[in-house]
């Protein structure tokens, strides 16, 4: 082979790598948006976790079978195992969205097979994957550092190419779209194997291509077609949206018995043949988009409803709706006059239906005093200069959510003592912040953490009474909590008292009567910090105000729950039952990836038998790759959980964190060629000690970044996210192969035990780091990850020659 050629197959080796890597990525974190419509919330994090399983999986199926995977024949394999991968990634997609798999009835034997599928079938193309990624850094030669760049660019580009086509497709769609880039790879390793390509493979990625957009116009194409085991029936009226923030279906008008209330008061009017739209959110019914011909004379209704509150009190005043959903809470604020009305929506597909799909249909757009902010509400609210006399934050999910614990393991920052404190410092002095969830008068409920997290709010806002600024108000089963940094007047709670009385609303709490709950009434008592911990405690439920470093507000189950008996639980009613249930799923889907790192890594491994080695050398590596695989995965996951209410949602905060974290440590893994490891160990030291004091900034420092630097755009943000995560991730990406050269002093045996045991960790580490963050906090598990790296001294120290 002449010289031209040999660089003609190197390029062709590099993009097939480059494809391979973006499509590996891209494949990812889609899968975590498909899952979090096909099952809850809380099962969207473990795509992450299953594909480091099957990257895992991959690489020691190539260490443990090098006969399989013979170095002369490494193009080969990189050809034949990109076709492998591409093919399950169609097939596994097609497992997950005809694999109907509902939780609301617990786990019974039907729902564990199921589960089991959907795990294997999210994993198995990973194990494909990092098959011909292993190969690529193993066995082709070359350039390594060029060869590992390109592996890094690829995978970070592929981590933000989901952003691009979410934007554009569905999720299906993407999905073909994924393969693809696949295809590609299968091209140019294919030349990089013969010197020639097929155009065969051409002829398929315009296929897919075309394939792919044509499913996106298709009514009966592919689609999600059991969101949380239910079966949904597409029409050509059904107008489906997918974006990074998730699946919107909006189905056709119908007229039904109206209006749409979340809790209606007595003498609510019920209007024959009103015209409704249904808004569903991930697969789960959110709202309805309700017609409106734009003639205010006809809106009445609306105040019946206990969400409306807040404007008997605050007639024709600058108000500020957060999250718009189907426009319900619009029509509230025109119906008390209000002059200017701000609606802050995240998701622009729901904007998109109301202000172009449904603008005749809703006529919310056509109104003069209506303004749609397409932004997340707390860093708009931080930049503007308006000030408001209502700022409402309604519910928006159903009761069947709450019972199925769907945003139990779900960050949210609306619902933190920070965000509140933003939340206040835009309110007018005589305003009010109304926030409406879910309550039940059986049982414990949110409405009691939400009163927690209105007390410290406003002890943090130094109010030493915060009784006589609360007021609680409910009907059946939704609370309206009305908050305001200056007491209630008495004409306030004359009113409150007037439309109580007329509508047959419960008055738990003003500042004329005690609720008759405890929790309630003792947490609005307190004035200070700690009288409020006295006054949430519980023996099983967590009321405490939620952090930005503890923003799970929906989960109110402590891990002492999980020890009780039936009985004991009997007062915890569908919310904690909901949190119960995701808590179970939680240690399910660690006990699945137990097994699994136990069957396809360990049980390997030990039939694989133990290297020979000096004494001291095989348990030290061990703990050597141990500590890097628990402590990377303790820094990323909890760091995806923190940035996620930074940035405003999960997937802007995994493709941001993958990006950043993956080009970072490339960068830091090239850099640890300029280290010594056989003539200097003063990097054993220095190296972790510097990862301990990165990591150390990052907990201490990100809470006031994210502080001063919310109100940026969210480019801006990304941006800082990434610097802070970056510098971090350079020296933790020196750890792993300067590991592999250690133990390349004493025998090549080794090695696919200490890939096995880092990539065992990093999958078991994924799924713990949820668990601890959700219960102890995530700067919880940061620390985990700095003892992690402190300990990675002594086995480095020890291998050192």
């Amino acid at each position: 082979m002449g010289t031209s050629t040999a660089q003609g197959t190197s390029r062709s080796f590099l993009a097939g790598l480059f494809f391979i890597t973006s499509a590996t990525l891209l494949l990812e974190i889609l899968n975590t948006r498909l899952l979090s419509v096909v099952t809850w919330y809380h099962l969207s994090f473990f795509a992450v976790s299953m594909a480091m399983f099957g990257m895992a999986a991959g690489a020691l199926w190539v260490y443990l079978k090098p006969r399989k995977f013979r170095r002369e024949d490494a193009f080969g394999s990189l050809y034949r195992y990109s076709i492998f991968f591409a093919l399950s990634t169609l097939v596994c997609h097609l497992i997950i969205l005809f694999t109907p798999l509902s939780t609301l009835e617990g786990w019974d034997a039907a729902n564990l097979l199921k589960m089991t599928l959907i795990t294997l079938a999210v994993a198995i193309p990973f194990a494909f994957s990092g098959v011909v990624v292993t190969i690529a850094l193993t066995q082709v030669p070359g350039n390594s550092g060029l060869i590992y760049a390109v592996d890094l660019i690829g995978a970070a580009l592929g981590s933000l190419a989901c952003l691009a086509l979410l934007s554009v497709l569905d999720i299906s769609s993407a999905t073909i779209a994924s393969t693809v880039v696949t295809v590609l790879a299968i091209l140019f390793f294919q030349r990089a194997k013969t010197g020639r390509s097929d155009l065969r493979w051409v002829a398929l990625a315009a296929a897919l291509t075309i394939g792919a957009f044509v499913n996106s116009q298709l009514t009966g194409g592919l689609r999600v077609f059991y969101p949380k085991g239910n079966e949904v029936a597409y029409s050509d009226q059904t107008i489906e949206y997918w974006t990074i923030h998730g699946q919107i279906l909006l189905s056709p008008a119908e007229e039904r018995v109206g209006p749409f209330y979340w809790g209606a008061g007595a003498g609510a009017p019920v209007i024959e043949g009103m015209k409704l739209q249904g808004l569903v959110i991930d697969g789960e019914a959110g709202t309805a988009v309700t017609h409106w011909d734009g003639n205010k004379d006809e809106l009445d209704w609306p105040r019946f409803d206990v969400t409306s509150l807040p404007y008997h009190l605050r007639k024709e005043g600058n108000v500020a709706v957060i999250g718009v959903g189907g426009g319900r809470d619009i029509l509230t604020a025109l119906w008390a006059k209000s002059k200017h009305i701000t609606g802050i929506e995240i998701n622009g597909a729901i904007l998109d239906i109301l202000q172009d799909r449904r603008r005749d249909f809703v006529s919310l757009d056509q109104q003069p005093e209506v303004q749609f902010v397409h932004d997340e509400a707390r860093s708009f609210l931080t930049r503007t200069d308006e000030t408001y006399d209502v700022i409402q934050m309604s519910l928006i999910d159903t009761w069947a959510a709450t019972g199925a614990g769907a945003f139990t393991l779900s960050e949210n920052g609306l619902y933190t003592v920070e965000g509140w404190q933003i939340f206040f410092d835009k309110l007018a002095p005589h305003g009010l912040l109304s926030v409406s969830r879910w309550y039940s008068p059986e049982a414990l409920s949110e409405t009691n953490r939400l009163i927690s997290l209105a007390s410290m709010s406003l002890l943090e806002q130094g109010i030493q009474n915060p009784g006589d600024h609360a007021v609680l108000v409910a009907r059946n089963t939704v609370a309206t909590l009305l908050v305001s940094p200056t007491p209630f007047s008495d004409a306030d709670l004359d009113q409150i008292e007037v439309v109580a009385a007329e509508m047959a609303f419960t008055i738990l709490h003003s500042p004329r009567q005690e609720s008759s709950e405890r929790l309630i009434r003792d947490a609005l008592a307190s004035n200070s910090i700690a009288q409020l911990e006295a006054a949430t405690h519980h023996e099983f439920l967590d009321f405490s105000p939620p952090l930005d470093s503890r923003p799970y507000f929906f989960n109110i189950l402590k891990p002492s729950a999980l020890l009780s008996t039936d009985a004991e639980l009997g007062e915890l009613g569908i919310v904690a039952g909901g949190n119960l249930l995701a808590t179970y799923t939680l240690m399910l889907l660690c006990l699945l990836a137990f097994i699994g790192v136990t069957l396809v890594i360990g049980v390997p491994l030990l039939l694989s038998g133990k290297p020979n080695l000096p004494k001291g050398v095989f348990a030290n590596g061990l703990l050597y790759f141990a500590c890097i695989g628990t402590g990377f995965m303790m820094v990323q996951i909890p760091l995806i959980q923190r940035f996620s209410v930074y940035l405003g949602h999960p997937v802007y905060a995994v493709s941001v964190l993958l990006f950043s974290m993956i080009i970072a440590a490339g960068l830091g893994s090239s850099l640890s060629d300029r280290i010594s490891v056989e003539r200097d160990k003063r990097w054993t030291l220095a190296l972790p000690l510097t990862i301990v004091v990165l990591i150390s900034a990052i907990y201490l420092l990100s809470g006031p970044i994210i502080q001063a630097t919310i109100d940026q755009g969210l480019v801006a943000r990304c941006l800082i996210v990434i610097l802070l995560v970056a510098t971090a991730a350079i020296p933790m990406g020196m750890c792993f192969p300067l590991g592999l050269r250690l133990f390349r002093q004493y025998s090549d045996d080794c090695l696919p035990w200490m890939w096995g045991v880092n990539g065992a960790t990093g999958v078991l580490a994924s799924v713990l780091a949820v668990a601890i963050s959700m219960w102890s906090g995530i700067n919880t598990s940061l620390l985990v990850a700095i003892a992690c790296y402190a300990l990675l001294i002594v086995p480095a120290r020890n291998l050192s020659r």
